[in-house]
């Protein structure tokens, strides 16, 4: 089970969805929501705004004091968000983990958000964390630079509130090291679930003429592995139709009414454009369910 969850919060309004997949990740178990604020220095964002060219005259100044004002106001709605999510979601407000119930910490640190994730995302056990709408390209290199670091499951949040992670989990099956490292990491999740469906997809037959035929043999051996945690897990094939992979996945998934998507995360490296910004990057900008995701 995953007893210490970290979440960012923001004061942004996608947090509400954030907090909720955090608290559907936590479950029935004892766990603790730890949230955190990243205050950014308003210095270090005036001059990464102005690319270094300002002089500290009264333009600098001027900014500095905007992003001052900015700052206090986003970690004020993140305050209110977070304690009116403490009271419909009946969390206990406590600085460490209860032996039952779920409770919960906010705490703000100065820093670069990414770094801060990272960093304390690396003592926890999960970092739940909203996607990039539409896959903007900062927000998803951000994403991909905190799954890079932190050596910890992630799961980003879908763009509604989840009522179950557990009801049906897909995994997005690659004979990876990727792909296997994202199925131990989902495995409080997987233990649970009522259904899990292996998909394997046709892009592996596009390349090595044996490969895609490795790829369903290791689905199958993932199978009955899975079968000894959970009672009903299916593999699947599915086909490319008319899509890319990622679009067949997804469709598939929805189609299966999939709660959860499980797969591989990629991150720098000298295929980082080819598999981030590939398959991954339409996961995360068309998928219509939580992803969890490791590296």
């Amino acid at each position: 089970m995953f007893r210490q969850i970290l979440i960012p919060s923001t004061g942004e309004t996608s947090d509400d969805v954030v907090f909720a997949t955090a608290r559907a990740a936590a479950g029935d178990h004892p766990a603790h929501l730890g949230f955190l604020f990243a205050k950014q220095d308003p210095a270090d964002a005036a001059i990464a705004m102005s690319g270094g060219a300002m002089d500290g005259g009264f333009g600098i100044a001027a900014m500095i004091e905007t992003l001052e004002k900015e700052s206090e106001v986003a970690e004020a709605a993140a305050r209110r968000a977070w304690a009116a999510f403490c009271v419909t979601a009946q969390l206990q407000v406590t600085h460490s983990p209860q032996s039952h119930g779920v409770s919960t910490t906010l705490e703000t640190v100065s820093g670069n958000e990414a770094r801060l994730l990272v960093q304390h995302g690396r003592t926890s056990d999960l970092l739940v964390i909203g996607r990039p709408r539409g896959g903007e390209a900062v927000a998803l290199g951000r994403l991909q630079d905190v799954l890079s670091g932190i050596g910890r499951p992630m799961l980003i949040a879908g763009p509604s509130s989840p009522d179950t992670l557990i009801r049906t989990i897909v995994i997005a099956w690659k004979d990876t090291a990727e792909a296997a490292r994202a199925v131990c990491a989902a495995m409080p999740f997987i233990a649970r679930a009522e259904r899990i469906l292996v998909m394997t997809t046709g892009e592996e037959a596009t390349s090595v003429g044996m490969a895609h035929d490795a790829t369903r043999a290791s689905a199958s051996r993932l199978v009955a592995t899975l079968l000894g945690h959970a009672p009903l897990v299916h593999a699947q094939h599915v086909p490319l139709g008319h899509g890319s992979p990622a679009q067949a996945l997804l469709a598939a998934a929805m189609e299966a009414r999939a709660s959860l998507l499980v797969m591989g995360g990629y991150g720098h490296g000298e295929l980082r454009e080819t598999l981030f910004g590939g398959f991954t990057r339409t996961v995360l900008g068309g998928a219509e369910l939580p992803v969890l995701m490791m590296r």
